[in-house]
Parts: structure tokens; C-alpha cells; sequence
């Protein structure tokens, strides 16, 4: 690093600004067939442009930051598309209602923070030129419902059931200190349910269920915690970068690469339970004064659930819960109120969510847990 300023010295993946221009046209238009069905038509057309300087400044290897334009290359890249939804309701009856509803969505493409020089993008190193860009997000889904009260309307009941179709869905992961983007195709279906009932004037009880079902549709990615796909660390060399893969079947032909990619066909998406419930109680007592006094009861539960693609053991997440209750004291139309909380009255410490660093910081997992018991006092102002 002789020679080279203290300020570039670093270790990070920088940028000057980032430029986005974007504007979109759209429209709805609303027909109602008869008195009980009503048709909706949507369409809107995107356009992004996307522009930035980047640069490399990775022990001193990359990007020459006393070059006259410090080291930063110019990337730049433009998407449009049109999309659009289509809906149908029935009002099946009085306070009964279905729909069907077929849309198509977008997210533009972009460019990973990474440098024009970077080896990632090297193939005499194994690297691959297409990361520098990665493609837009297409998703093509259908979703029918019932919603629905009865009983005097003190039961409420919404049914969903989603069926969403991704082409080259994004999703990232840490290669050489960089946030790298990847696109694949997946399919998720789920459904919904939301139930709502008033027993009588003091009482107020509420549950919804989800069920989700994730898969990826074929793709392959290297695992950046297990390049050979062994699990171990034969044919495996580090040099200043990170870890690279020494041995045979490099997909590059070259004598090293990032890694051999593994099928992800078949894998849960991230961050997917299958399984979640949301319970809750609430009791008011209507004091004089006209106050109103609500205890109410929460309780949370979700199901494991993988953090990458890759779908190892060490990428679970198990299931957590966690219980609430407050104490609310307010009047009806005054926007004061005075609340006594408690939160995760358990104390449980579960894991929630985790990231896997990059090699250079030795794999190491960042694990986020549920905040400790806590309890406190609000007194609030409601604004309408």
C-alpha cells in the first residue's frame, strides 16, 4: 500500500451518487356489468434510468485511487415495461364478497456496487462479467378471496388463496465483501385468514393464520460457505480477495474459481415459514365518565425458516413465539390515551433472523434475537 493515500487505505465498495430517473403512466378503468359485479382494469408502464460512479478500494489490489478520476468507472443501465391487474367482484350477498384478481408486476434491473476491475467480473480469474448487471424481477400472480360478515356483523371472516409466479426474482448474497444480486425463477403459493369476532360489547377476539409454500424453479448459485460443495475445506485456497476453488470442474475452465454452484431447484425461498398464527383477546369495561378500559392479550407464533437460498442447516431459523399484553385507558372521540405495556412476557431470547457475513470476516452469522422483557407506560395524543 506504499504510496497509496490514507484514505484509501480501506476496505469497501464506494459510490458517488447515485442517479435514478424514473416515471411511469397509468390508469384505471372501472366497469360496472351489473349491480353485483364490478370489473377493474389497470395497466401503467415503468421507465428507469439508472447511473453511477463505483469503485473498489479492497486492500489496496483494486481500483487506483490516485488515478485522476480516484479509481471510480461509470455504470449505467435503463429499464421500461408494462404491466397491469385485472379484477372481478361479486357481492355474493349482503355483507358477503368475492374476487379474483390477476396482475403482473416489475422491478427494474440495476447494477451491483462493485468495480469495473473487480475480479469478480475477471474471467482469466475465474469470475464471471455478468454480475456486474443484474436482471428486473417479474411477477405474474392470482389471487381470489372471500370477504365477509355475519352474525349481526360481530363475526368477520376474510379467506385469501395467492398463487404468484417470479421470473428472475432478486436475491443477494455476500461474495468478496460485496452485496451480489442473482435472479431465479420461484413459485409461492399461500393463503390467508383473518378472523374477527365480537361476542358481545366487551369482548373482542381475533386470529389469523398464514400458510406459505416457497420453491425455487431451477437456478444455481455458488454457496459461498461451502465452494467445493463438501463441506470442507479441500481444493480450497484463500488469497487476498477471499476463497477460491483450486480444484477440478471449475465451470470457468480456468484453474481457479469462485466455486462449483450447487442446483437450488426445488429450495424454500428466504425468509419463507410456512406456518404463522396471531392470536389476540381484548376485554373493555366501560367506566364512568365515559372512559373505557381495554386489557388485551397477544400471542405470536412462526415456524422455521431458512435465511438463504441454499437451504443448509446452518441457514435455519426455528420456530419462535413471543406473548404481549397492554392496558389502554382512553375516550371515545378524545385523541388522548394512557397505555401500560408489556412485551415478550416470556422473556424468551429466540432468534428471529440471521446474515451470513463474507469469507474475509470468516463466514461469520450476525443473529438477531427478540428484545428482552420490557414493560412501560405512554400517555398519547391521537392525530386525526
Amino acid at each position: 500500500m506504499l504510496g497509496l493515500e490514507p484514505e484509501f487505505r480501506l476496505f469497501d465498495n464506494q459510490d458517488r451518487d447515485f442517479l435514478l430517473e424514473t416515471w411511469a403512466g397509468f390508469g384505471e378503468l372501472y366497469w360496472q356489468a351489473r349491480e353485483d359485479l364490478r370489473l377493474t382494469f389497470g395497466f401503467r408502464y415503468s421507465v428507469e434510468d439508472k447511473s453511477s460512479s463505483q469503485r473498489t478500494i479492497f486492500l489496496s489490489f483494486q481500483d487506483d485511487g490516485n488515478a485522476p478520476d480516484k479509481g471510480f468507472s461509470d455504470f449505467e443501465g435503463d429499464w421500461e415495461e408494462p404491466t397491469g391487474k385485472f379484477n372481478i367482484s361479486w357481492d355474493i350477498q349482503e355483507d358477503v364478497l368475492a374476487y379474483f384478481t390477476l396482475s403482473r408486476s416489475y422491478k427494474g434491473g440495476g447494477f451491483n456496487p462493485i468495480s469495473s476491475e473487480s475480479p469478480l467480473l475477471d474471467p482469466e480469474q475465474g469470475g464471471d462479467p455478468g454480475l456486474a448487471f443484474f436482471d428486473p424481477e417479474f411477477i405474474n400472480a392470482a389471487e381470489v378471496g372471500l370477504k365477509s360478515r355475519f352474525f349481526d356483523r360481530r363475526l368477520q371472516a376474510n379467506l385469501t388463496y395467492f398463487y404468484y409466479d417470479y421470473e428472475g426474482l432478486q436475491v443477494s448474497k455476500i461474495i468478496t465483501q460485496t452485496s451480489i444480486n442473482e435472479n431465479f425463477d420461484a413459485k409461492v403459493q399461500g393463503f390467508e385468514g383473518e378472523f374477527i369476532w365480537l361476542p358481545d360489547n366487551h369482548w373482542r377476539l381475533t386470529a389469523n393464520l398464514a400458510w406459505l409454500d416457497s420453491e425455487l424453479d431451477g437456478g444455481e448459485s455458488v454457496d459461498p460457505a461451502d465452494i467445493n460443495r463438501q463441506g470442507t475445506t479441500e481444493n480450497i485456497r484463500s488469497d487476498p480477495f477471499g476463497n477460491v476453488f483450486a480444484g477440478p470442474g471449475c465451470p470457468t475452465g480456468t484453474p481457479v474459481c469462485p466455486g462449483l454452484p450447487k442446483s437450488l431447484d426445488g429450495n424454500e425461498l428466504p425468509s419463507a415459514p410456512q406456518f404463522s398464527v396471531n392470536l389476540g383477546a381484548a376485554y373493555t369495561w366501560f367506566l364512568p365518565q365515559d372512559l373505557l378500559l381495554t386489557t388485551a392479550v397477544n400471542y405470536y407464533w412462526q415456524d422455521e425458516f431458512f435465511t438463504r437460498v441454499f437451504n443448509e442447516v446452518n441457514d435455519t431459523v426455528d420456530s419462535w413465539e413471543v406473548w404481549n399484553a397492554t392496558v389502554n385507558l382512553t375516550r371515545p372521540n378524545s385523541p388522548w390515551y394512557a397505555e401500560l405495556w408489556g412485551r415478550n412476557l416470556a422473556d424468551d431470547d429466540a432468534v428471529t433472523g440471521q446474515a451470513l457475513g463474507g469469507q474475509l470476516v470468516g463466514l461469520a452469522t450476525n443473529q438477531f434475537l427478540l428484545e428482552p422483557r420490557s414493560y412501560g407506560v405512554t400517555l398519547g395524543y391521537s392525530f386525526d
